[in-house]
């Protein structure tokens, strides 16, 4: 029996703990993982380090990170700007916070018998919710009373916050109401309060905590419980002073963090950019930080050069509408209730038919507008990276951390040596993410990836499932990662473990990287797994993935039956054929409509992208060509090919969104005929059919065709319908399918971007003749 040498690996990883593979390649290959800097999405960037031989452990009960307090962070934040009020400083620790422990604490030297004042005092806090009770006034000075709420389904130590006519204002913040809670319960402390502070926004409170005189003393463990419960109050109260502004002591505590590891990787300028930071106010600090952590640039300057179509994707739906109403432009009224992309495209053609001022009109219906300059967000993307160390994680991992929904293990970090040598190092791998494909780690996690497929074919899903779940955990081919997600969720429904099934399909649809037919998979299993009583909310995406498509069916003679095999049909010419061939007959017919067609799958898309898009590809990039003998830049199929040529890409697409796409192809087709490049078959397409169907398809609908595979190349290059119809001025696309045949995960994922786009889609199904069966 003959082995390949793909068996022959598989076999050894499957005599193996495939962990130990995974920590070996893990720790070796490091500097070689993919990534890049993705705006208004997660962030996969840079590279997963694992850093565990650097982790030394100490039996204390939080996680802390020990800095040494910056030369350029000396000075404490203004949070409070109270007249006399102290200034707190940076904390230089990220604790993590627990339960009581009443076992190992020490019962506070207050309680005994004879001492009855432990449990008086004040605190201040927010209000936690308020935007979902703006409709109850809140005054400053008005008095409130709390009252617990255990059948709350998102806290069961819920506390709420009341007027005195009983309306809520919203509740107690979680990090405080976890400890007041059994105090109130108890009936240990009264407490009365009034609202200090209210805006539109937020809303603050003080409270004034007195014992109960009245109430009976427990016995010494219980009352050691409570103290616990009083002390950890009073810890969580002192943190949360300047709740309102964590988020600025969090991104200060991370720049101190930073600047103290990896200084050596910024330029003078570049610290000094950062160091000016502190000179700024702390309303300045804190509206900085907040615009920074928005996923959509929302807020915008209005420069001369900002093209108008980016100015419109800012606005909203209704902001969009108002627009068109207000400029009274003549739109018809079903424009109005178009998607968002559709809409743009009818106010921007309209306004400027009539040489309307669009940025001037942007500007009159959403007033001034700000956001970062492009230089900081760099500069902000390079921080996260290097704080977290690795694409998953963002700034928003602090509030998780605060509010108690993500909590890491104890340890004390203690760093070595640094992650990058110098400066020239960090850039050339954040540059460069399509060289990772080159590393072994990438060729580990192929070989694990089919490692996988064999255990399942042998039903040991059990260790395939480890296997997965380490795949996962790393940042290794991120294309993968949605087929690594799905493969999971099937794997642990075979164990019958539905509920982790289910959790894991809804998490992959959080994962940037599942895209396509695996999205659309995932979402199928999130609807069937997730029915009542596991799930009671219907996902937004239910009704799209219930979308009907046309579908044809046309009966074909067949020549074979047999499993396994491509179906084979008599054609209407009584030659033998697939069933691609009867299908262009059919069409080519009177019944079918005498369509002329080709059987292309992608290839003529790949054909046309090449052509429309040829000086983007070839364009001017740094590193993107090492040998004179490529047919493609390095990055056309990673997730960096877009943004690097990003304006060059836009200003193609609006060409052929204008109609230039004919045109377009007959001057590459004059200039490079015969030159070698990805996708594009110069032999199989005449000129002349090539700009008869760029007419045919009509610009906007090949425009969503050329950005889907200028965006995510390798994942839309698979699943396009296998025919091409046109006729006239009008095109058709249609998806072929054999007896016992069905739509795959990314077919469906094409058919629903193509009715999107308007491009005419629809499903031919071929079927047995009835008189034979054979």
């Amino acid at each position: 029996m003959n082995f390949s040498l793909t068996a022959i690996l598989v076999w050894i990883l499957l005599c193996f703990d495939s962990s130990t593979l995974i920590d070996g390649f893990s720790c070796s290959d490091t500097c070689l993982q993919s990534g890049k800097k993705k705006k208004n999405s997660v962030q996969h960037t840079l590279f997963h380090f694992n850093l565990s031989k650097k982790i030394e452990y100490e039996e204390s009960g939080n996680c802390v990170l020990e800095i040494q307090q910056s030369p350029l962070l000396e000075t404490g934040i203004d949070c409070n700007p109270a007249a006399g009020s102290p200034e707190p400083e940076v904390s230089s620790t990220l604790e993590c916070f627990e339960e009581p422990d009443v076992a190992n604490s020490v019962l506070p030297a207050e309680l005994n018998s004879e001492t009855r004042d432990l449990y008086n005092g004040c605190l201040e806090a927010r209000i936690a919710g308020r935007k979902y009770h703006r409709d109850v006034e809140c005054q400053a000075g008005m008095r409130v009373h709390l009252v617990r709420e255990p059948e709350n389904p998102m806290d069961t130590y819920a506390v709420k916050v009341l007027t005195a006519d009983g309306l809520s204002l919203g509740h107690i913040p979680k990090e405080l109401s976890r400890y007041l809670s059994p105090l109130m319960e108890k009936g240990v402390v009264d407490v009365q309060g009034y609202v200090s502070k209210s805006t539109s926004e937020a809303a603050r409170l003080k409270l004034d905590l007195r014992e109960i005189q009245s109430r009976t003393i427990g016995s010494l463990s219980e009352e050691k419980v409570l103290a616990v419960k009083w002390s950890r109050l009073m810890d969580a109260a002192d943190k949360g002073q300047d709740h309102g502004c964590r988020y600025q002591q969090n991104f200060l505590y991370m720049l101190q963090v930073v600047l103290e590891r990896d200084l050596h990787l910024f330029t003078s300028d570049e610290i000094e950019l950062l160091e000016a930071f502190r000179s700024i106010s702390s309303d300045g600090q804190r509206l900085f930080v907040r615009l920074a952590q928005r996923k959509e640039r929302r807020y915008l300057v209005f420069d001369a050069d900002v093209n108008s179509s980016e100015l419109l994707e800012h606005l909203t739906v209704q902001e969009l509408k108002d627009l068109a109403v207000n400029s009274k432009i003549m739109i018809k009224s079903a424009t109005l209730s178009l998607k968002k992309i559709q809409l743009i495209t009818a106010i921007r053609d309209a306004l400027i038919s009539l040489h309307f001022n669009l940025t001037a009109l942007i500007r009159e219906a959403t007033g001034p507008c700000i956001r970062i300059a492009e230089t900081l967000e760099v500069l902000l993307w390079r921080l996260q990276r290097l704080f977290f160390l690795n694409g998953e994680q963002e700034f928003h991992v602090f509030l998780l951390v605060d509010i108690g929904r993500i909590k890491y293990p104890s340890y004390r970090c203690a760093r070595t040596m640094p992650v990058f040598a110098s400066r020239e190092d960090f850039l050339a791998y954040e540059q460069h993410p399509f060289l990772a494909r080159f590393s072994a780690a990438w060729v580990y996690a192929t070989i694990c990836t089919v490692a996988a497929s064999f255990l399942e074919k042998e039903r040991r899903y059990a260790e395939a499932i480890n296997l997965l779940k380490q795949l996962l955990s790393m940042q290794y081919c991120p294309g993968r990662r949605g087929y690594w997600t799905l493969r999971l969720s099937i794997d642990l429904e075979h164990l019958q473990r539905l509920e982790e099934s289910l959790l894991v399909a809804e998490n992959g649809l959080n994962d940037f990287n599942v895209r396509g037919g695996d999205r659309i998979a995932l979402q199928r299993r999130v609807l069937r797994l997730g029915k009542p009583p596991r799930r009671w909310k219907v996902p937004p995406y239910a009704a799209l993935l219930k979308k009907k498509h046309k579908v044809v069916t046309i009966m074909g003679r067949p020549l074979n039956n047999a499993n396994g095999m491509k179906s084979r049909f008599y054609g209407y010419d009584g030659q033998q054929c697939s069933v691609e061939d009867l299908a262009l007959q059919y069409y080519a017919g009177e019944d079918g409509g005498g369509w002329k067609g080709v059987h292309s799958e992608s290839g003529i898309w790949l054909t046309l992208f090449g052509l429309l898009m040829w000086d983007v590809i070839f364009s001017d990039v740094p590193d993107v060509f090492q040998t004179p003998f490529q047919t493609a830049p390095l990055d056309l199929c990673t997730d960096s090919f877009y943004p690097v040529r990003s304006s060059l890409i836009e200003s193609r697409l609006q060409a052929i969104r204008d109609g230039g796409a004919r045109q377009l192809v007959a001057e590459t087709w004059a200039e490079h005929y015969g030159t070698s490049c990805s996708g594009v078959n110069w032999e199989k397409y005449s000129l002349e059919d090539l700009q008869t169907i760029t007419v045919c398809i009509g610009g906007p609908g090949l425009s969503v065709i050329c950005k889907l595979l200028a965006e995510d190349h390798s994942n839309w290059t698979a699943g396009m319908p296998d025919l091409l119809l046109w006729k006239e001025k009008e095109a058709r696309l249609a998806e072929v399918k054999g007896p016992g045949d069905r739509l795959s995960e990314q077919q469906v994922a094409w058919f629903l971007i193509l009715s999107d786009a308007n491009v005419p889609v629809e499903l031919c199904k071929v079927s047995k003749t009835m008189n034979d069966r054979s």
